[in-house]
């Protein structure tokens, strides 16, 4: 998490930011990662549907988000390293047309198994398709304007949480949960269309140079800092969705709110998490460190107060909007600080490796939520997420402190 630039990032972006901010071609990212994103979680909000159809239980359902997320983590950087020398804008439009192939194979899959191995394939396209979005807008702009566009491009997650799967279950609700992902297969079609309109070429990071020809990540020297913001992806992730995972069970049984008034309540935070990405794209570039420790300790604080609070809805209403506005900013820092962090000769890889660490925050967190409540009690849940949260804290501190003695002790070697 150190504040320095590589001086080869600016070089990077100088070409596109000489001319304009690519907006259009931003937004048509920002559209893609919406498909992406409702694509992997859809199946959550229409698991009684297919559960029906096919005569499965729910839980062996739910496993059709579980597969996904680990195709992605097993996969994700593999695909990146073996498609490396692939032109970037070409990489994009074939992934993501692929998982328009995958939501049509799952619209027309005749048995749940069918339907699995359309839910790998999709998975497949997944990885390889944030592998290069995540990259993206490093080449497109220079470094004061890397937060803005990383801000633009997640937005489409933020939306995706706010509109996307809501939207995908009331039209699985009137017309079938096939017609959810065959709306998902229309819109890959307009957006590819779009995309390879709007979207800007970029060089290939991944072919070889005169001066490199053949040097192995593994001897890059930002390679650390790579793998740090890793596990800070991960510890992150997971503090969040260990609560986020059983946060309407949560609702439900122990602030005992009506079951009318959920959808409301994560719409609420969905929207507010918007909020917090228009936010910290305006304002993380002028205070990056500042405000990514801000934001932890905020989300530790409200965690810590959240139990205290469940005898009332009303503050319960304030305090989840709260960590959806401050969470909602905390992966466009992550993004961001990665793609600053890493060469641009390993963008590509460390892409893949974010996307890697998601998942498996995403996927530890909901399991470690889990266990905890299987051994202590759902009312203490915010506590574990807190104290999560507390170890992602003293990770980036630490990291900080030993960032700026090792500047200091180049500082006196000069």
């Amino acid at each position: 998490m150190t504040s320095s630039v590589n001086p080869d990032q600016t070089r990077v972006g100088a070409t596109a930011t000489s001319e304009h901010f690519p907006l259009y071609g931003l937004l048509a990212l920002s559209a893609a990662i919406f498909i992406s994103m409702a694509t992997e979680f859809l199946p959550g909000g229409l698991i009684p549907l297919i559960a029906a159809e096919f005569g499965r239980a729910p839980a062996e359902v739910g496993n059709l988000i579980t597969v996904f997320a680990l195709t992605v983590i097993l996969t994700a950087a593999p695909l990146a390293i073996l498609t490396r020398r692939i032109p970037r804008k070409m990489m994009v439009l074939v992934s993501f047309a692929l998982i328009g192939v995958g939501n049509i194979a799952t619209v027309l899959a005749p048995t749940f198994e069918i339907l699995m191995a359309a839910r790998v394939l999709g998975a497949l396209a997944h990885g390889a398709f944030w592998s290069v979005v995540a990259a993206y807008p490093a080449y497109l702009v220079g470094h004061t304007q890397l937060g803005k566009a990383t801000a633009i491009t997640a937005a489409g997650g933020s939306v995706a949480g706010v509109l996307g799967i809501p939207v995908g279950n009331a039209l699985g609700q009137a017309f079938g949960w096939r017609a959810s992902f065959g709306m998902l297969a229309v819109l890959v079609a307009v957006v590819c269309a779009v995309i390879a309109w709007k979207l800007p070429s970029i060089a290939t990071p991944g072919a070889p140079s005169a001066k490199n020809p053949s040097a192995p990540v593994t001897r890059d020297a930002t390679l650390p800092a790579v793998l740090l913001i890793c596990v800070l992806i991960i510890l992150v992730v997971a503090a969040q969705t260990s609560f986020g995972t059983f946060n309407v069970v949560w609702l439900l049984d122990v602030v005992h709110m009506p079951a009318a008034s959920v959808p409301v309540m994560l719409f609420i935070g969905g929207a507010a998490s918007a909020v917090g990405v228009a936010v910290t794209g305006a304002l993380y570039s002028r205070f990056p460190i500042r405000l990514f420790l801000g934001a932890l300790i905020s989300l530790i604080a409200l965690l810590t107060v959240m139990p205290a609070a469940a005898g009332s809805q009303p503050a319960v209403w304030i305090l989840s909007a709260m960590i959806g506005a401050v969470f909602g900013g905390v992966p466009v820092m992550l993004q961001t600080r990665m793609m600053w962090s890493a060469s641009p000769r390993v963008r590509t890889t460390a892409a893949a490796l974010q996307t890697t660490a998601f998942n498996v925050g995403i996927g530890g967190g909901a399991f470690l939520g889990g266990t905890f409540i299987g051994q202590t009690s759902l009312e203490a849940l915010p506590y574990w997420a807190a104290a999560v949260m507390v170890l992602a804290l003293a990770t980036a501190v630490s990291w900080e402190v030993h960032s700026k003695r090792q500047l200091k002790k180049k500082g006196n070697g000069s």
